[in-house]
């Protein structure tokens, strides 16, 4: 196995002279990267598709074109832009264009005095800011299509996040008959305008019964890792099953399922807080409950080291 910088023009031909396809574990790759490997091979998702998933700004954009509805956002691209924020009432939310994540690079503003301190705080990045609201549940949807335009789903999830980081996923969500079609409906509109080749996460905030969507993830995503279980076929297995130009596998589960991650905070002793101590993984040795460490040496207060999977069988 070779390692190179995602910029590196020879190491990228290189990867072009040995490979059928490309597909991408996470939407934080240099955008002129792919679009250079995709002169050579498919790229599935594509550069486009992948272009507009990394930036907030374009993602937005994109979204309210295609009349998917959206929290009421503004561009800020720099200190000028403030002058053009009207007719809005805190509190906010201010976030990075690109790069954020698990609830990094985000930032509450409660004025507009707050907004120009958490600009400055952000260095002063392209962000948008958006109207906070008041949540009911938020949910996400793992959807995938195929090179011939055919479209299949997972079922929904209903996410619950601390500190901004996902905390637990169950599937399938509890949701009204009329909710559920219309995260349906939208998810297929997105995927197909995007003509989007692989997994697509899209995800949802529900304010009592109005659905907005929040962002957009194009690849497996941290709240369908419960398909490895309870899935016919994972979510992991379609994106290859795309790349690969096979046929799509089932989306239907076998049973209900829960997620939970596991942050490097379970590795700290309660005592003192800083001692790294292993979990008891006897514990998690249950009956439908399956263990995911992600192999990462460190463990860190609010990193993801893994994650549980329980299944509810009958």
């Amino acid at each position: 196995m070779n390692f190179a910088s995602f910029e590196d023009i020879s190491a990228l031909n290189e990867l072009a002279k040995r490979s059928e396809t490309i597909t991408v574990e996470t939407e934080n790759v240099p955008i002129e990267s792919l679009f250079l490997l995709s002169k050579f091979l498919p790229v599935r998702p594509s550069a486009e598709s992948v272009s507009i998933c990394q930036d907030r700004i374009k993602e937005k954009n994109f979204l309210s074109s295609i009349d998917v509805p959206v929290v009421k956002y503004f561009e800020i691209k720099n200190i000028a832009d403030f002058k053009l924020i009207k007719n809005t009432s805190y509190p906010c939310i201010l976030k990075t264009a690109q790069f954020g994540y698990d609830g990094r690079g985000q930032i509450i503003v409660n004025s507009k005095e707050e907004l120009a301190k958490g600009f400055d705080k952000l260095n002063n990045v392209p962000c948008v800011l958006e109207k906070k609201i008041n949540l009911t549940k938020e949910l996400s949807i793992i959807i995938v299509r195929n090179e011939n335009g055919i479209v299949k789903n997972f079922p929904i999830a209903e996410n619950k996040h601390k500190n901004g980081i996902l905390d637990t996923s169950f599937m399938p969500a509890k949701l009204s008959d009329k909710v559920s079609k219309a995260v349906y409906s939208i998810a297929t509109r997105i995927i197909n305008s995007l003509n989007y080749c692989g997994v697509l996460c899209v995800e949802f905030f529900l304010e009592k019964q109005n659905l907005y969507v929040n962002e957009l993830a194009p690849r497996p995503h941290n709240s369908g890792h419960q398909t490895i279980e309870a899935s016919r076929c994972s979510q992991f297995e379609q994106q290859i099953r795309v790349a690969t130009s096979m046929e799509l596998g089932s989306t239907a589960i076998k049973y209900p399922a829960m997620v939970q991650n596991l942050m490097g905070d379970l590795w700290f002793d309660d005592k003192d807080g800083k001692s790294i101590v292993e979990p008891n993984w006897d514990l998690f040795k249950k009956p439908g409950v399956f263990v995911h460490l992600y192999g990462k040496k460190e463990p860190r207060p609010g990193r993801k080291m893994g994650h549980v999977t329980e299944i509810f069988v009958g």
